[in-house]
């Protein structure tokens, strides 16, 4: 059974080998000045011009010019990771939180503590029981650390295939028609979620009042 991130990724390699053929025959790689002109945004229209011909492409797709092309796109994913990363306003004294691998982190930050919601995929569960540990927390009154279940104090939480969630709370999986990854291309999808954990926090008596707006990040791990 294939999820909607696996999905995903096999329309963008399809859609990335098509565009980077484009590239070849229009001699775009001939020079670094050929690239000052374009922006990510080129990029991201024509993968989805040709993520319409996805049956057509699959059908012709060829085994060497596909593997080159994973190869080439994994060597792009690790430069795009980490400045996804540096989206999120990180607490000084905190360390980053590491996401979990098939799922991720909701964050925000009130009263300069950072609270942090792990979150897994349709399709996976945690690995412990945390129904009701709903975040973790790093601030002042932790001593600028994670109260995490792991040892090392910066992985939250794991997301280990299984057909059934029952381990975490039920707000902390991803929507079934979705995944961190397909949260975080969409702002609306982002808000509802930081908006589920504002809502929770508040019904715990965590006052939000004080939020940095600014800080509110959705983390996904790979």
């Amino acid at each position: 059974m294939f999820s909607s991130g696996l999905l995903w990724k096999k329309a963008f390699v399809l859609s990335l080998a098509v565009l980077l053929a484009d590239f070849t025959e229009s001699g775009a790689f001939a020079g670094l000045s050929d690239c000052k002109s374009a922006t990510i945004d080129d990029v991201k229209e024509t993968l989805e011009k040709y993520s319409k011909c996805l049956p057509e492409m699959i059908a012709e797709g060829e085994k060497a010019s596909i593997n080159s092309l994973v190869w080439t796109l994994q060597e792009t994913l690790d430069l795009l990771r980490p400045v996804q990363e540096q989206f999120c306003k990180q607490p000084p004294l905190c360390p980053r939180p590491v996401a979990p691998r098939n799922g991720g982190l909701v964050c925000v930050t009130i009263d300069s503590a950072q609270y942090c919601k792990p979150m897994c995929n349709q399709g996976y569960d945690f690995q412990f029981l945390r129904s009701s540990r709903l975040y973790e927390m790093c601030g002042n009154v932790t001593g600028f650390s994670w109260t995490t279940q792991f040892v090392g104090g910066k992985e939250l939480a794991i997301c280990n295939p299984s057909k059934m969630a029952i381990s975490g709370a039920k707000s902390a999986y991803f929507p079934s028609n979705s995944t961190c990854v397909h949260t975080l291309a969409f702002p609306e999808a982002q808000t509802e979620q930081l908006n589920i954990f504002l809502k929770e926090l508040a019904q715990q008596g965590i006052d939000g009042s004080s939020r940095d707006a600014g800080a509110d990040c959705i983390v996904c791990g790979y």
